[in-house]
């Protein structure tokens, strides 16, 4: 049930009119392109340890053994390096080009920010949909991090499936509250199906039914606040899912509702959780570090409480570079990674360690200090001019090498356990 706190259609309007997240017309990550993939030295680094990861690694040992009859669910949760599907959707690639495909799996609703582009999926609205974002504001957020609200009965939201095979599976999730009004379902081109959003008191409500096999086309319309929804295939294989919030550190996870999160998390059951925050804290003062290890803890600790079976990858943050730095040595007089990028970094490796969780060091991935730098001076460039975030190749080599690393840990698994390299 939803808190009291943010249980009010009253307060929802406050926040609809005050926390929408815009980025100042320019594009806060690139849009995706196919140059020729540079090849970068650097052997993936392993992991802080394979053990752990032992429930993912289960799962996809039970999907080559033929006994995963339906999929299985990873989700990555992070900044703006997870709301660009970019790095998740070669990570999505990868995991399906291995283990099987079984469809895009759970979305934010709608459009959630400007230049979203999702891979294997295309999202369009018309009508006049009002989006909130979680970055600045406190309310009745999922994990998708938006909430989307229509007053208009003609407003439709509509996801279209890319894939061939569509989906035989559909999802949504709505607020219900004082005053909701009927929003209206239709898969492709067949009847609608209308659903009344009123109810006594604000909370959650979740909808999930079976659609025709192939469907490709899930439509959602009407006066209705909308906070996710998805589609997937109930066969075996993956399903990779991105939520990311662009310039949130990881006390955004604190601006979520915690019954909702939880909610949608033991729906979702993901074998895995992925977290990549730390860009963002990591360019701040470092003054603003204090105790920054056990607010991470108890934020990844939030989301872990309510899949305590799940293995929990944290991502270290990549390397980056800033103007204005003390300089460093290896690294282009202009640029130099800013202090506290090391302090987060290490923070996150510490309570990984503590916590059993598993640590991937994205910056020792890119080949060490200084790597933003020689990233985006080489031809062609794999970062941004901004130091911070990768061209479309940068995030495909950082996902082929974190895969690598977990792919290096799952043979030992089977070996460890006898189920063969």
């Amino acid at each position: 049930m939803i808190s009291a706190r943010i249980g009010t259609a009253l307060l929802l309007a406050t926040i609809l009119a005050t926390a929408t997240c815009e980025f100042g017309g320019q594009a806060p990550f690139p849009t995706e392109g196919e140059p020729p993939l540079a090849v970068i030295p650097p052997h993936p680094p392993r992991l802080s340890d394979g053990g752990g990861l032992r429930p993912l690694f289960a799962a996809l040992a039970d999907i080559e053994a033929g006994a995963a009859p339906r999929p299985v669910v990873a989700i990555q949760i992070g900044d703006s390096h997870s709301a660009a599907d970019l790095f998740s959707g070669r990570m999505r690639e990868l995991f399906q080009e291995r283990f099987g495909a079984a469809g895009r799996g759970m979305m934010p609703a709608g459009l959630p920010y400007n230049y979203y582009r999702p891979r294997m999926a295309r999202v369009a609205e018309t009508g006049d949909w009002r989006r909130a974002s979680s970055f600045t504001a406190s309310g009745p957020f999922g994990i998708g991090g938006v909430i989307q609200q229509s007053a208009d009965a003609g407003a439709q939201m509509t996801l279209t499936e890319t894939e061939p095979a569509g989906f035989d599976r559909a999802f949504f999730e709505v607020l219900r509250q004082p005053g909701g009004g009927t929003l209206r379902m239709q898969v492709d081109d067949r009847e609608p199906h209308e659903f009344a959003t009123a109810a006594g008191a604000a909370g959650p409500h979740w909808v999930e039914f079976d659609a025709p096999r192939g469907s490709h086309r899930l439509t959602l319309g009407g006066a209705a606040t909308v906070l996710a929804w998805g589609t997937q295939r109930q066969t075996s294989g993956i399903v990779y899912e991105n939520f990311g919030v662009v310039g949130a550190t990881v006390d955004v996870i604190g601006h979520w509702d915690p019954g909702t999160v939880a909610a949608e998390l033991a729906r979702r059951d993901p074998a895995l959780i992925v977290v990549v925050f730390g860009t963002n804290e990591g360019v701040r003062p470092p003054q603003s570090l204090t105790r920054y290890a056990e607010r991470f803890a108890a934020r990844v600790k939030a989301l872990r409480g309510a899949v305590p079976g799940a293995a929990v990858l944290v991502v270290g943050p990549p390397d980056v570079g800033r103007h204005g730095q003390p300089p460093v040595a290896g690294c282009d007089a202009d640029w130099a990674p800013p202090p506290g990028i090391a302090i987060v970094r290490e923070a996150q490796r510490e309570v990984a360690r503590r916590e059993g969780w598993y640590f991937w060091d994205w910056q020792a991935a890119m080949g060490g200090l200084c790597a933003a730098d020689r990233w985006a001076r080489q031809d062609p460039p794999l970062e941004l001019a901004d130091h911070i975030h990768q061209k479309p190749d940068g995030y495909r080599r950082s996902a082929e090498l974190l895969f690598a690393a977990i792919m290096d840990e799952y043979r030992q698994y089977r070996s460890a356990t006898g189920l063969g390299s």
